[in-house]
């Protein structure tokens, strides 16, 4: 038999056994010895790498290795969550306050070393840059990165999606890989939980809580404190009001299940558990199949299948019926896995091409859509059909008719970027800055308009004379 028990209101347990020194952080002894390698380096000098990434599965570590280490070098944490919106001019502040201000008191003012301790800095959910919205924020943590004196640890559970937007944070961060703690790492903790809190738990309640978790140390602790909570003694049969917890999967581990097996249940389910749309997820097998299957018929299979994945996308795309993924799914994952017959040494997974050369070109096309916004507006038409019929002549136009250039500058309001793009110039060059300029002086004398247009045209032709006028050097 056992007894149910009235307890007070019990604290995150989470929180309250969070390790409070290095050595006490489970698994993970190879990224803790590099982390703690790092921290040293601050003792008698700023080093190269001011700044250290720790990315992993959420729920392994990195945050209180973070505030471990902290801990053991006696140092005082600022920790701020990127994915706040809130907290962006934060960052931005310490960014530019960073260089002058060697270290910064409790109530936010700037020190010098001398004056204040050491302080790290923790960004935690730095791939969730302010609700994944860039205002700046990849450009300030870069900037505080070259720029500060103190360290900095930046959290991560996607690097891919933390480094993408710059090159940066690779080159002035050190990159500790977090792994998943081993089951027997789990249990350990969890049996010394409940030896603290004075619980007695079922050694078998203990590894299914450690098991169901797969490696996610905080979720373990969380399933162990709601198992307990009114309980003086846990039972094997209490592991049942857990019910199921529907985990996500990284896309190259679904990638594995789909290449890597010839079973159509796993590869399904690792698709339905995977946290992406179809649309998205059928350009990595699209990329992939040729890189991983070496006979062409395998290839072939794998293709048909996948176009007829792309087919019921297509259904959806233009009904807005989604009952028609899971069609498209079972193609992409039993469609495309069937279709291997012969067996293949496992390779590496790469990022589809087609996405990183649309990322490159965002910027582009952006500017692209937002001139043939105006332009369209302007003209009375859709900016599909400015973009697609009328955007090379406007830009022509733009380019060699100064009068033309000023008046639509002036009517549509372009911006200095969509000005240097139309030119074909730097948005702060002399041309952009020139042409802006004129038209403010003009929109603040209006009465004045007419010479100031004059004085415009001229300057522009003395520009062009003088850039196409050659030097001596070059005879």
């Amino acid at each position: 038999m056992y007894r149910i028990r009235d307890s007070p209101p019990m604290i995150d347990w989470a929180e309250k056994y969070r390790p409070k020194s290095l050595g006490e952080v489970a698994g993970n002894s190879q990224a803790i010895n590099q982390l703690r390698r790092w921290a040293g380096s601050w003792d008698h000098k700023t080093p190269s790498k001011r700044g250290v990434v720790l990315a992993g599965d959420p729920g392994i570590g990195k945050t209180s290795a973070a505030l471990a280490l902290a801990n053991d070098f006696g140092w005082i944490v600022v920790e701020m969550n990127a994915s706040d919106k809130r907290n962006a001019q934060a960052v931005r502040d310490i960014a530019l306050r960073g260089a002058v201000g060697e270290t910064f008191a409790d109530d936010g003012r700037f020190l010098s070393v001398k004056e204040g301790d050491r302080k790290l800095i923790i960004l935690d959910e730095a791939d969730n840059l302010f609700g994944k919205e860039d205002f700046g924020g990849i450009g300030a943590i870069a900037d505080v990165l070259r720029l500060t004196k103190q360290p900095i640890i930046l959290i991560a559970n996607d690097l891919y999606s933390l480094t993408r937007r710059s090159s940066a944070i690779k080159r002035r961060c050190t990159i500790i890989r977090f792994r998943k703690p081993d089951a027997s790492a789990v249990v350990k903790v969890l049996r010394d939980i409940a030896r603290k809190e004075g619980v007695k738990v079922a050694e078998e309640a203990i590894r299914y809580v450690a098991e169901r978790n797969a490696g996610d140390l905080r979720s373990s602790i969380n399933d162990l404190q709601s198992l307990v909570e009114g309980r003086e003694e846990v039972l094997a049969e209490h592991v049942e009001s857990l019910g199921y917890r529907d985990r996500k999967k990284d896309i190259y581990k679904t990638l594995s299940d789909i290449f890597r097996t010839s079973s159509c249940k796993k590869s399904r389910e690792s698709v339905f558990q995977l946290d992406e749309s179809p649309e998205y997820f059928i350009l990595w097998i699209d990329h992939n199949i040729p890189l991983d299957y070496r006979d062409p018929e395998d290839m072939a299979r794998a293709f048909n299948a996948l176009s007829r994945a792309d087919v019921y996308l297509g259904r959806v795309a233009r009904l807005r019926y989604y009952g028609l993924w899971s069609y498209a799914t079972d193609m992409m994952a039993c469609g495309v896995s069937m279709a291997r017959k012969g067996r293949y040494e496992g390779g590496r997974f790469n990022f589809p091409l087609w996405l990183t050369k649309m990322s490159r070109s965002r910027g582009i096309r952006n500017t692209i859509k937002s001139i043939s916004k105006k332009v369209g507006d302007y003209c009375h038409t859709s900016s599909g059909v400015v973009s697609r019929d009328m955007f090379p002549n406007f830009r022509f136009l733009f380019k060699t008719d100064p009068n033309f250039r000023f008046y639509m500058t002036k009517r549509l309001d372009f911006t200095e970027r969509e000005i240097g793009f139309l030119l074909g110039e730097k948005e702060d060059s002399a041309a952009v800055r020139q042409l802006i300029e004129a038209i403010r002086r003009m929109k603040s004398k209006e009465e004045e308009g007419v010479e100031i247009f004059t004085d415009y045209e001229k300057k522009e032709k003395v520009r062009k004379q003088t850039k196409a006028q050659k030097s001596l050097g070059e005879y």
